[in-house]
């Protein structure tokens, strides 16, 4: 990646930033929802003495999932319904610096939610403080995982009738690939065992990451310009 489209693409994130925060509305409600969501869980299992660490993680797992809706779909739908998308078009930088923009906008954004999820996590499902950074890790390259997949996704389905509602049933499908090691991983964290221990989970998102990568590299500016 070329330094001007890193320019580009930074510049562009903290564009939607901007705008993000001057509507709180949105990422308040995202926020909201993370925590109600342990809460629930919380009371769900306040009879239950001893926790299975796996059953802790795919509680965690499954709201980075909804949250990762959330903040996705509209990355590309809402440059179509005011009618900036032309002018994304017009910039003097390369296609796929967009796309790299709204990429690091969804990764900063589920970094927020990720940081709400895991301090209430702490406070509500009583999970130990040394666990922080390890969980931290491998919650923020799922949502890298997740904003690189999503961000693709809402450009290919930006023209779509309904295109908020597709991207929510296209997005399991093709989430798979992170949710099953992420939920591993995680549970593993949560089990004790040594961070060497997540290597295999590791090296399955990250080559994830660099398969998404690649795919759109080569197709994003065809559906960009089209």
């Amino acid at each position: 990646m070329s330094d001007n489209t890193l320019r580009y693409a930074l510049k562009l994130a903290r564009k939607d930033l901007i705008v993000e925060l001057r509507r709180p509305h949105e990422l308040l409600s995202i926020i909201a929802f993370t925590l109600s969501s342990i809460i629930v869980s919380s009371f769900s299992w306040r009879t239950i003495l001893i926790l299975d660490p796996l059953v802790i993680s795919a509680a965690m797992w499954v709201v980075i999932f909804f949250a990762s809706i959330l903040v996705l779909t509209t990355s590309f739908a809402r440059e179509i319904d005011r009618g900036t998308i032309e002018g994304l078009r017009s910039l003097p930088c390369p296609p796929f610096a967009i796309l790299v923009g709204k990429m690091i906008y969804g990764m900063a954004t589920l970094v927020l939610v990720l940081i709400s999820l895991v301090l209430s996590s702490l406070l509500f499902l009583n999970l130990s403080t040394s666990l922080i950074t390890s969980l931290l890790l491998i919650f923020i390259i799922g949502a890298i995982d997740f904003a690189i997949m999503g961000s693709m996704m809402s450009a290919v389905l930006m023209y779509s009738e309904g295109k908020n509602l597709l991207l929510a049933f296209l997005f399991f499908p093709v989430s798979v690939p992170i949710l099953l090691p992420g939920i591993q991983a995680g549970a593993k964290i949560l089990a004790g065992e040594p961070f060497m221990a997540l290597m295999p989970e590791l090296r399955l998102l990250f080559a994830f990451m660099l398969l998404v990568i690649a795919i759109s590299m080569m197709l994003f500016q065809e559906i960009f310009l089209e």
